[in-house]
């Protein structure tokens, strides 16, 4: 009995002795790595030195991994913050550091509050070896996770390249197709909701908002129901074609977001170089449209060979259902 009381003993006291050799401080993995980040959501924007691969989660968390022009990983000489304006609170952004995250392989982590509007501006500004990184996102309450999902839902939709019937550029969003155009001259902006013939449709109890990026920083456009509710209408504050546009499409208590023209993995151009999206148009709005249940085809006269098709139903249209593979 002597015998196994004393095995038990030194059975305990090798157990706490491994317990402590092997404390949680030393045996913790980083939960996101170089190798991982972009298979955890994230988006990655392209600068003139390098690329920022960035994650924003629906609590908070954001994760960030700097890499230079050869794509390999910054591990050291990273530091710079993330800054947000929290919805419906006053005072300035809030600013939160970063903060690397050892063994990871160059990620650094920062903390902002939870994303609870429909819309959060995201800005970045990091230093890296003493070349800057600026740049801004703006993720929905699901974060950059829901902009990847949603950007995986549209793929297959074939509309790149094509333009609706007032001269914009198409994008889906849930179950809709949406027309952004704005005039060259004016900076007045027209966002139409199209049906499955890329028609102008109604818009319904849709709220639409965008949020637009140029050369000359973010901005979001809350857009108001045009007369007889068959477009979206707002205006540019600066009147040049942006680089990237966010949407939001509200109704009946659903919400979508989508990053215009997004594609699964693909790497977003900022900076100067970063291709323009080209909703500025020459524009023919002065035409009065009667809400009848007809079609009117309307010739521009600008000599463009375009036409606008308004689609004359004053009753309200739903379209509800899935659309993938109808819109080619």
């Amino acid at each position: 009995m002597r015998i196994q009381g004393c095995l038990r003993s030194v059975l305990v006291a090798l157990a706490v002795a491994s317990t402590a050799l092997v404390s949680p401080a030393c045996s913790k993995s980083p939960q996101i790595t170089a190798e991982s980040i972009e298979d955890n959501w994230a988006l990655t924007e392209q600068h003139e030195p390098g690329s920022v691969v960035m994650t924003v989660a629906q609590d908070g968390q954001v994760t960030v991994l700097v890499k230079d022009r050869d794509g390999k990983p910054i591990e050291d000489g990273v530091s710079g913050n993330v800054k947000v304006k929290v919805p419906g609170k006053e005072g300035a952004p809030v600013t939160a550091e970063l903060v690397p995250e050892p063994k990871s392989g160059g990620v650094l982590l920062a903390k902002i509050p939870p994303l609870e509007d429909d819309l959060t501006e995201v800005n970045y500004e990091f230093n890296v070896k003493g070349a800057p990184f600026k740049g801004v996102l703006h993720v929905p309450r699901g974060g950059t996770r829901e902009l990847q999902e949603k950007a995986k839902e549209n793929d297959a939709h074939k509309l790149d390249g094509m333009k609706g019937p007032n001269g914009g550029v198409l994008q889906p969003v849930g179950d809709d197709i949406v027309e952004i155009v704005a005039d060259k001259d004016s900076g007045d902006v027209r966002v139409y909701v199209l049906d499955l013939n890329l028609k102008p449709a109604p818009i319904g109890d849709r709220e639409i908002k965008l949020a637009i990026q140029t050369a000359s920083g973010p901005d979001v456009i809350v857009l108001a129901p045009g007369p007889d509710r068959l477009y979206f209408t707002g205006k540019l504050n600066v009147k040049v074609n942006p680089t990237k546009i966010t949407v939001v499409v509200k109704e009946g208590g659903h919400t979508d977001v989508v990053l215009y023209g997004y594609r699964p993995g693909s790497v977003i151009v900022v900076g100067p170089s970063a291709p323009v999206i080209g909703i500025l148009v020459a524009t023919a709005w002065a035409v009065k449209v009667n809400v009848k249940p007809t079609v009117v085809v309307h010739d521009d006269d600008d000599d463009d060979g375009r036409v606008i098709i308004v689609h004359k139903h004053k009753h309200k249209h739903k379209h509800k259902g899935k659309h993938k593979g109808h819109w080619h």
